[in-house]
């Protein structure tokens, strides 16, 4: 460029040199006062102060408004796109200091989208001109219009992108406005917006008048990664559109849209506001939704139920662990010893109190070096100070392993662990892995195994004696073999059974979660996590197999597989995962605040954070009863010092910890509101008589139903004031607590008939404390009004058009644990609010037809999980269709990454992409969709809430939507469990029907059917529609 201006040494030259002096953040300040036009930085904050006073009447420019658009922008210089008709015109361009007007009017309009931000520039130009064509060269030396933009008001970084009237780009984020920023920047981060230019005039012909030129560009939200990329809706950036206009013969023209007090189009301190519209603005259909409001005040109070017996309250009120694992009484002293996690899932170490429970601080006691789970003192813990820790983790590349190591502490203050610890057992294991220990009244060792996977016993172990894994084992740590660490009893149950452990005390576990002794009576408990559908207690007996994975507790599981050489024994309490999901062992309680509960074995479950006690005479159970509901994750009940019940709460620091329980006062729950029992009651409907719900409910439909006896239904989500959904990818949103969600059932119009639909049941699915209930109510015949049903729930008979005529039929009301046998946590326990499901257009009524996504996204009740992700692939795509190389798209999207020093990455509030680019199922019931998708829709929609991994299906198939054809299991598979007489039976046998039990399953109700719940009669079409995909799919052989 230098030699250049040397060379010619004329008037244009002499203006390259203006501009490069104008910014100080792309030159030497010295060279301001070479230039006739501009003023020496003296001079000019003179200058400044008496053109404030002359144009003090000048405001800065009012705010701009970047409207939304859904429409498609065609970036080729036309402008003459659709969507441009939106976009408000930034057309008033001032001379900085002066702030005189332009003499050549520039206009600027802008939209975004959920993935660029668009701008259309139109500027007049009588002498169009530009020269330099390198990418990132000083196109400022040239006719050019420059965007500047500051997404935060309180940090430094800033961007400026340029176009010359030839289309080069230049393009800069500068973290902190400094001298030679151009020289630092304009190579450090990579950028990849398009622009195309529209000249009306010849380039670079000096005698002749041209008219002017169009820039049109797409800015895509990574090239601003460095600030957060993408604004939320209603943002506010800082803006500033510039333009340098040259004329032979003259000093160019600078002009901006700001009202800057500077020659300086750096100083962001004047820029105007640009206000982010969101896509509600932009559709007045959307408007009139929003004005409707997105929440409701549910009168769910409390609930129906009697009241538990207990409630928990804090102990231990200062001490706040993050994330307790586990929780010890050190013998002798009133010390706690606690596992403490670092996060909901990360690495571990064991932590100890002072005394008392006054304490607020732990200190650092013992680096188990993996994931601790349980922590033992041996009963003479006063004699040889050993402490046992269960623990699973890698030692090196090796797998994982779980093992058992004793730590010896020292018995006198300040207490101190005392050499290396021992390893007494380890063995593989990778998921499942139990290591909690517990030493019996005999004086041995109990440990716990689990089945070693994170599955359905993938290894067929649960079964095997030959191996460590699902298993009670039992050993002798006071007289060990010599040279071992232990000795294995004389009198356990398999010594001397040929290829068996003989450490094996009991097995058949999958996933032993605490293990504890009543030191009275010397029975052992053990809590089990079960897979499907049931978790399981055992009151532990020598030699016995509890089943896994043959059975689930007393279900069978896997009936095909073959039983170990003992009977399978029943549990001695089991509960359905509509109650309990992740049950957590306890201890026996003999303390002295709660003598109901005297000689009971306590337990709780992780998931659902209920407590149960359970008293055993030895022969049989002579008392269970749920005793108290929490919020808490439990992942321990133990003692304190005291023998007091200590229940664990597995959360964050400040807000887990320790918690007694203690009895409720029925009078305390005297005052609180009833639970409605009229659906009047609820809040929920502004009309009952009439169906009319309340203002901000959402209504919602989806593409895929549950098949319901062809039942009518209407839904609609009631946030609480502020609510909002996550989006998740395969299976249901998340919502926040005191969500309902609503759902209403109605026989359907019968042929002939004069009176029309009538409503038969609204169920409402409640979340509150982090868990969700069902509840029912059952409409009048009259349809005033709706009442709530018992828990148990109830049968009436009701009359539903079937396949063109009156079908009488007993309607079943479903009891609130019911709700929760389909309500999954494989499917995060709500039903049909998918993305898959939601991507549907919806009448919301007055001539309002919009994409349910688009809906709530418009509402601003979405909140997505990463917009970063979609839009890293969208620009790989860009990048491979402009012709860059492999190597050159890796470095580029490895540089897109948020500035720390920066705004952080936000607008959660946005879809991450179009609607229509999501997965989406379709509708069964449409003859004219491909057969394949309809028919994997309906399976997904019906049954797959139950068969898939880990949903409760008692089976290995997977028939989720986007499960493979592998990963489905079920072609030419046989059953596992019934074949209903059908010969050589597969789940589905491709290309013949009559021998798929899956197919045999959905045509028929009773034992057997499916689904399982929730309906009386078969969906025909739906039956039709599996026959004819089987029948077209290919057997093995033919392919």
């Amino acid at each position: 460029m230098r030699g250049r201006e040397c060379a010619g040494g004329n008037a244009r030259g002499r203006e390259r040199s203006a501009k490069m002096a104008f910014s100080d953040c792309r030159s030497d300040h010295r060279r301001v006062g070479r230039v006739s036009f501009m003023l020496h930085p003296v001079v000019l904050a003179t200058s400044v102060g008496l053109f404030g006073l002359l144009f003090a009447g000048v405001a800065n420019a009012t705010d701009a408004v970047c409207h939304w658009t859904d429409l498609p922008i065609v970036i080729d210089g036309d402008g003459g796109d659709e969507a441009w008709q939106l976009a408000t015109p930034i057309d008033d361009f001032r001379i900085p200091v002066t702030h005189q007007p332009a003499t050549t009017k520039t206009t600027v309009r802008l939209l975004w989208d959920r993935s660029a931000l668009y701008f259309l520039a139109e500027l007049e130009d009588h002498d169009l001109y530009a020269e330099v064509v390198e990418r990132d060269g000083m196109t400022w030396n040239d006719d050019v219009f420059e965007i500047f933009m500051k997404p935060d008001e309180a940090t430094g970084g800033y961007y400026e992108l340029q176009v010359n009237a030839a289309g080069t780009q230049m393009d800069m984020f500068v973290p902190q406005r400094s001298p030679g920023a151009y020289e630092a920047f304009k190579s450090a981060n990579p950028f990849a917006w398009e622009v195309a230019v529209k000249r009306r005039g010849t380039l670079n012909e000096r005698t002749d008048r041209d008219e002017g030129w169009v820039v049109e560009g797409r800015i895509p939200w990574v090239d601003l990664m460095p600030t957060g990329g993408r604004p939320d809706v209603d943002e506010r950036w800082r803006v500033a559109f510039c333009r340098y206009d040259y004329r032979l013969g003259q000093e160019p023209e600078l002009s901006s849209s700001a009202r800057l007090t500077e020659v300086n189009f750096h100083r962001y301190e004047d820029y105007s506001t640009l206000r982010f519209a969101g896509p509600a603005e932009a559709d007045d259909g959307l408007a009139a939704l929003a004005a409707r409001g997105t929440s409701v005040t549910a009168r769910l109070h409390g609930s129906p139920d009697p009241p538990l017996p207990y409630r928990a309250v804090r102990a231990w009120e200062n001490l706040r662990p993050a994330f307790p694992i586990d929780v010890r009484v050190q013998p002798g002293t009133r010390r706690l010893v606690i596992i403490e996690e670092a996060g909901k899932y990360g690495p571990t170490k064991i932590v100890r109190t002072g005394e008392g429970e006054s304490q607020e601080k732990s200190e650092d006691l013992i680096d188990p070096q993996g994931v601790a789970y349980s922590l033992t003192f041996h009963p003479r813990f006063a004699e040889n100070g050993w402490l046992f820790v269960g623990s699973n983790g890698k030692e090196g590349d090796g797998p994982n392993r779980s093992r058992i190591r004793r730590y010896e502490i020292s018995r006198e203050a300040p207490y101190e662990v005392i050499g290396e610890p021992v390893t007494i057992l380890e063995w593989d294991s990778n998921g499942h892995n139990g290591a909690a220990t517990t030493f019996g009244n005999d004086g041995m060792l109990y440990i716990t195994t689990g089945d070693g996977t994170s599955d359905s016993d993938e290894n067929n172990v649960g079964q095997d004696l030959s191996t460590l894994l699902a298993k009670v084992l039992r050993i002798d740590v006071d007289r060990p073999d010599p040279g071992k660490t232990y000795s294995v009893p004389a009198d356990n149950p398999f010594v001397d059974t040929p290829g068996a452990r003989p450490e094996t005390w009991a097995y058949g576990l999958r996933n032993p979660w605490r293990i504890t002794t009543d030191p009275v009576t010397g029975q052992i408990w053990v809590g089990n996590n079960g897979q499907d559908l049931w978790e399981q207690v055992y009151l532990l007996q020598r030699g016995a197999n509890y089943g896994w994975s043959v059975f689930e507790g007393s279900h069978p599981f896997y009936p095909h597989r073959e039983l170990g050489p003992t009977p399978h024994v029943l549990p001695t309490a089991e509960h359905h995962h509509r109650e309990s999901r992740s049950l957590t062992g306890g201890v026996v309680y003999h303390g002295e605040r709660l003598p109901e509960l005297r000689g009971a074995y306590l337990y709780g479950d992780h998931s659902t954070g209920k407590i149960w006690a359970i008293k055993h005479d030895g022969e049989r159970v002579v008392w269970q009863q749920e005793i108290a509901d929490t919020t808490f994750a439990i992942t321990a009940i133990s003692l304190d010092a005291d023998g007091e019940i200590l229940v664990v709460d597995h959360a964050g620091k400040g807000e887990g910890g320790f918690y007694r329980l203690e009895p409720i006062d029925p009078v305390d729950s005297g005052d609180a509101p009833a639970f409605p029992t009229r659906l009047s009651e609820t809040g929920l409907f502004e009309s009952v008589p009439g169906h009319r719900v309340a203002a901000g409910l959402i209504p919602y439909n989806v593409i895929a139903p549950l098949w319901s006896d062809n039942a009518a239904k209407d839904r609609w989500i009631a946030l609480p004031e502020g609510g909002s959904i996550r989006m998740t990818d395969k299976w249901s949103w998340d919502f926040p607590d005191e969500t309902v969600l609503v759902k209403s059932f109605a026989t359907p119009p019968v042929a002939g008939a004069a009176d029309g639909p009538k409503w038969i049941e609204t169920r409402l699915m409640l979340k509150r404390n982090n868990e969700w209930v069902g509840y029912t109510y059952a409409w009048d015949e009259d349809q005033s009004e709706a009442h709530l049903v018992d828990a148990d729930g109830d049968d009436r008979e009701v009359v539903i058009e079937i396949d063109g005529r009156p079908d009488r039929m007993s309607w079943h009301f479903p009891s609130r644990t019911e709700c929760m046998v389909c309500h999954t946590r494989a499917a995060n326990f709500v039903l049909g609010l998918t993305t898959r499901q939601l991507n549907r257009a919806h009448d919301y009524g007055d001539g309002v037809m919009r994409n349910q996504l688009a809906t709530l996204e418009a509402l601003g009740v979405l909140r997505n999980s990463g917009w970063e992700t979609d839009a890293k692939q969208s620009l790989k795509v860009q990048l491979q269709e402009r012709g860059d190389a492999g190597p050159a798209i890796e470095s580029h999207l490895a540089a897109v990454r948020a500035d720390g020093r920066q705004k952080a990455v936000r607008s959660r509030g946005l879809l991450p992409k179009p609607p229509a680019d999501f997965e989406r199922l379709v509708d069964p019931y449409d003859p004219g969709g491909d057969l394949t998708m309809r028919a994997r829709s309906y399976l997904h929609a019906n049954c797959a809430y139950c068969h898939t991994d880990a949903g409760g299906g008692n089976a290995q198939i997977d028939l989720a939507f986007d499960a493979s054809i592998d990963r489905m299991r079920v072609m030419d598979e046989p059953p596992l469990h019934h074949t209903f007489g059908i010969e050589a039976a597969r789940l589905i046998a491709p290309g013949e029907p009559e021998r798929s039990v899956l197919l045999h399953r959905v045509g028929m109700r009773g034992a057997g059917q499916m689904p399982q719940l929730g309906t009386n009669r078969v969906d025909q079409p739906a039956r039709e529609l599996l026959r004819q995909w089987i029948e077209s799919l290919k057997p093995a052989a033919a392919e």
